[in-house]
């Protein structure tokens, strides 16, 4: 598609109905002539730069920012917003236009927002593969389910950049930083609350993450009132009970628990809970009949 005001001018349109919480809109790329200028105005959806070379500036809400090569800069919807090339080094540059709640969370999340709308120092050539691959699969039009699965996967991918570069900001944006024995015991909650059916060894899990398994073990004490060993038992329990109100065997519950052997997860259910898993679940269903 030819532009007047610039070099080089490109765009790739989704020809699918909207995604109402994420849907990308349209991507492509453009070479502006020294001093061309958008705006003011403001867009309907969410409108991301990304400057291959050159240079420009980005005013929005009252505030200028000179960007080059590397830097992305956010168009919110709603938000009054201006750019223009400069004019001895003009930029140029990729976009994606994006709309959907789902899109406004996920930019959140990376640290980008209305008041703070730029990301600072990518790779222009890794930014540019992940636009042009959002590109070609608007032009290729495989059909709505694949374009939109495709488009999503894509732009999750250039978000995931957005995110790693504003890695510092994400770090500090809490008002009490984690600490590191926190950020090690939290991080092994995680794994025992999504991991809780495999085998667990305590020691390899504490050295995957950095420490001794008896310091380990001490700080996650500190921290929960309970063993690692405890709190990944404490976890497969309250799962079993909620496995014990489904039509599941006793020993696929168990399975589905991390216990292979049927007589030892009854053993440590009763251990737990003062009732066997058979009658644990009668008294469910007692209680369900009363």
């Amino acid at each position: 598609m030819e532009n007047p005001e610039h070099y080089e001018y490109r765009i790739q349109i989704n020809p699918y109905l909207l995604n109402e919480d994420l849907n990308i809109t349209f991507a492509g790329a453009a070479r502006p002539e020294p001093g061309h200028k958008i705006g003011p105005a403001v867009h309907p959806y969410i409108l991301i730069h990304t400057v291959q070379r050159g240079y420009g500036t980005f005013v929005w809400q009252g505030k200028s920012c000179r960007l080059g090569q590397g830097d992305t800069f956010v168009i919110f919807p709603g938000v009054l917003f201006s750019y223009q090339a400069d004019h001895a080094e003009p930029w140029s540059y990729c976009w994606v236009a994006v709309q959907g709640p789902q899109a406004l969370e996920l930019l959140k999340k990376t640290g980008v927002s209305t008041t703070d709308p730029i990301v600072r120092g990518a790779d222009p050539e890794h930014l540019a593969s992940l636009y042009e691959t959002i590109e070609r699969v608007l032009e290729q039009q495989l059909g709505e389910a694949v374009t939109a699965l495709a488009t999503d996967g894509w732009f999750r991918l250039l978000l995931a950049e957005f995110a790693r570069l504003n890695a510092h900001k994400l770090r500090y944006s809490s008002a009490e930083p984690l600490t590191d024995s926190e950020r090690v015991v939290e991080q092994a909650i995680r794994w025992f609350q999504t991991q809780y059916m495999l085998p667990v060894s305590i020691e390899q899990l504490a050295a995957s993450l950095g420490y001794h398994r008896t310091h380990f073990t001490k700080v996650f004490k500190q921290l929960t009132s309970l063993s690692p060993k405890q709190y990944i038992n404490q976890v497969r329990m309250e799962r079993a009970k909620e496995l014990l109100r489904t039509n599941l065997s006793i020993e696929q519950v168990g399975n589905s628990c991390g216990f292979t052997d049927p007589l030892y997860f009854s053993k440590q259910f009763k251990h737990w809970t003062g009732e066997s898993p058979s009658r644990f679940r009668e008294g469910l269903r007692r209680g369900a009949d009363g």
